[in-house]
């Protein structure tokens, strides 16, 4: 039988390094392209970006955030962001404390307040 620290540790893939993953997820980008029998341009009129965005993104080169984005959207992950970013990982039990204090995001308080300090 397992334990419950390695039932825990195999919940969620490893995440890449900062430098391996703009590879994975241009992997996961044209595979999921690919099960759907998209061509690269089928998915850039579908995101509403280039096909050379695509190609890049798909060997693993950055893009810009609305391009990665609209590319999650165009493969119907907008759902998954939105979940991801209601459940983080709280680096301690404070951090998630505070998290679910928070009223939802449509507060114009919280919309005002500043999250990093003046340089």
């Amino acid at each position: 039988m397992k334990s419950l620290a390695e039932l825990l540790a195999n919940k969620r893939p490893p995440t890449p390094s900062p430098e391996d993953f703009p590879r994975e997820v241009g992997n996961r980008i044209r595979r999921q392209r690919m099960a759907f029998a998209w061509r690269q341009a089928d998915l850039a009129r579908r995101a509403g970006v280039s096909e050379s965005t695509i190609k890049a993104a798909e060997k693993g080169s950055p893009v810009s955030s609305e391009n990665l984005l609209r590319l999650l959207l165009a493969l119907g992950h907008g759902s998954d962001v939105i979940k991801m970013l209601d459940a983080p990982h709280y680096p301690d039990l404070e951090a998630q404390a505070r998290f679910f204090e928070m009223k939802p995001t449509a507060s114009p308080a919280l919309a005002k307040k500043r999250v990093r300090p003046k340089a």
